[in-house]
């Protein structure tokens, strides 16, 4: 069928009301935002160290933007899961991601994830670092004390010695292959689809050794379960000043520590961008959250979208050089 002139221009007049309409609802909808409650998606499973900073900050976020922010729990994969879905998410601003350091290293290790952390999504901000810390269980190996003490035991072993972390991709497991590769130990990694889950084998002696985040191992050395023998920082921590840093015992240049922050679904208004990051930023320099960071083993650490930008882009793919030059897989 052939068009006239005059249905053409009625068609294309049409086209371009439609258009202008949609773009001037879009701008109508940023600038009311938020109007109703927010998604925030944890890719973790509730109770560890992912979750518990998600908690916090969204009830922080919530007291500032007047809406209620509600915590969605989908862990799998390192995060790889939550972060597939959330690729194809709405992007109006009612549903955010945590981005942390095992989802952004997922791609390099499970097939399935399809998605870029450093362009598949917006950077907002990041929200806190992560120490983690090496330690073991008590009962299971009560002699340890030190880094060269746990790395002779696992060399002195039939078998390799068993270890966890908070799955594959963190940065305890990283940080664990890189000093294997250089023949420092013989350990194997044991993976768990989150922080809870590996502590609570390890508590109960399935694995004796955890390359831990400080949120999910603190109450357990504290309490007396667990030993610590080295921080994964390059200075000691406060909330465990007793504890010597790898660099002291000889291993520097090994440490590792997380991070995590923020993300919107890409084409996100950039208002909204803007909005969440300086009230981001507010937060993470009060007082308030400061101490109840502390209080379960994490940092404040704030970053504009740029930078967050950037440091997504470090990590995604300086660390997946150290994946893909030690073949190290999710198994």
């Amino acid at each position: 069928m052939t068009l006239t002139r005059s249905k053409f221009l009625r068609t294309s007049a049409l086209t371009a009301m439609g258009l202008l309409l949609a773009s001037t609802t879009l701008q109508s909808s940023a600038a009311d935002w938020p109007d109703r409650p927010i998604k925030l998606v944890v890719p973790f499973p509730a109770g560890g160290p992912t979750d518990s900073a998600a908690r916090v900050y969204a009830e922080a976020l919530s007291k500032r933007l007047g809406q209620p922010i509600v915590v969605d729990n989908k862990p799998g994969a390192s995060g790889a899961v939550a972060a597939g879905q959330f690729m194809n998410t709405p992007a109006d601003g009612y549903t955010f991601m945590m981005m942390v350091t095992p989802t952004i290293l997922a791609p390099h290790f499970f097939k399935t994830a399809t998605f870029n952390p450093a362009t598949s999504f917006a950077p907002i901000t990041k929200i806190y670092d992560l120490p983690n810390v090496i330690a073991v269980n008590k009962n299971s190996l009560p002699d340890l004390t030190d880094l060269k003490s746990l790395f002779a035991k696992s060399k002195a072993s039939a078998q390799p010695l068993m270890y966890t972390s908070s799955g594959a991709g963190s940065s305890g497991h990283l940080s664990m292959e890189l000093m294997k590769s250089k023949g420092f130990s013989n350990m194997q990694h044991v993976a768990y689809k989150g922080s809870a889950p590996a502590m609570n084998d390890t508590l109960g002696g399935v694995v004796p050794v955890i390359y831990a985040d400080m949120v999910t191992a603190l109450p357990q050395i504290k309490g007396g379960r667990l030993k610590a023998v080295a921080v994964g920082t390059p200075k000691r921590v406060k909330v465990l000043p007793e504890v010597s840093t790898m660099a002291e015992q000889g291993f520097g240049g090994y440490e590792a520590s997380s991070w995590g922050g923020l993300v919107a679904p890409k084409n996100t208004p950039q208002n909204i961008i803007d909005r969440v990051s300086e009230e981001s930023r507010q937060i993470l320099a009060s007082d308030e959250i400061n101490q109840r960071f502390e209080q379960i083993g994490i940092l404040p650490a704030y970053l504009t979208p740029g930078k967050t930008q950037e440091l997504l882009l470090s990590d995604f793919t300086g660390w997946g050089k150290v994946v893909k030059d030690n073949q190290l897989t999710a198994e």
